[in-house]
């Protein structure tokens, strides 16, 4: 089914500002700021809006996906570059290590930190899973005078961490400049990123976070239970024999009554 990009931005906007709330429209206006319009729709309308899209043209190639999320990004509205975002993370197997441009180009002109975040996180570390060559680009987003690329370049590290237990170096490696910056959302996102690393570098974590005087929340593991042995997993239970009831004693028979003799 071939898509009209203008019908379906025209009913993307017509839905999710029919489902807005002025009072969200107008607190994100004041949060963000920029020259974006807000509709005031909340993550589940976007979400829901996104999904539909996606189930609508299940045949969508990613030629017209991307141009698709042009359209949406270049109208301005944070509400339909939010359904764009969903649509890339929905369908990032779709993209190729060609498409970096296209997402760098879209992480430096977002206004919206929370955008920027699904972005890098699970639409860019997705790419970099399939495509171990692309962590130098995350290495240059890192040493990058733009603060939304050298968010961008930790946030993606988190899939490609918990995808590959020989990654951490890398991260190290990139992150490292990164403790000394001024930018209190880099450093909290930094800090998100261990914590979810330590689920499979824990003691590479550990060690970093304290070079750096950090404090990172890592989950105890749960006990192992002890594993039975091969012959204890082999040995059936013996049922225990009832103990043998002593044999009843037989009960006596009343003494017979004599009979009187008969006088004769």
């Amino acid at each position: 089914m071939s898509m009209n990009f203008a019908r379906e931005k025209s009913l993307l906007r017509q839905r999710l500002q029919a489902a807005g709330s002025p009072a969200l429209a107008t607190r994100l206006a004041q949060e963000i700021g920029g020259d974006t319009t807000f509709l005031g729709a909340d993550g589940d309308a976007i979400r829901a809006a996104a999904a539909d899209l996606a189930a609508t043209y299940p045949q969508m190639g990613r030629a017209q996906m991307t141009a698709f999320v042009r359209t949406l990004w270049q109208s301005r509205i944070h509400e339909l570059r939010a359904v764009g975002i969903e649509l890339l993370a929905a369908r990032s197997e779709l993209l190729e290590p060609a498409d970096l441009e296209f997402l760098e180009k879209l992480l430096k002109d977002g206004d919206a930190d929370e955008l920027a975040s699904r972005l890098a996180g699970d639409v860019l570390g997705a790419l970099v899973v399939k495509n171990k060559k692309l962590w130098r680009d995350l290495r240059r987003f890192a040493s990058a005078s733009n603060e939304a690329l050298q968010r961008a370049a930790v946030r993606a590290c988190r899939l490609p961490l918990l995808h590959d237990s020989g990654s951490f170096e890398r991260f190290e490696e990139l992150s490292t400049p990164l403790f000394a910056t001024a930018d209190a959302t880099l450093q909290r996102a930094i800090d998100e990123l261990l914590a979810a690393a330590a689920a499979v570098h824990t003691d590479a974590v550990r060690e970093l976070a304290a070079k750096h005087g950090r404090k990172v929340k890592v989950a105890a593991k749960k006990a192992a239970k002890p594993a039975k042995t091969a012959a204890a997993a082999k040995a059936k239970p013996v049922a225990s024999k009832p103990a043998a009831k002593a044999p009843a004693k037989a009960a006596k028979k009343p003494a017979a009554k004599r009979k009187p003799n008969k006088s004769s």
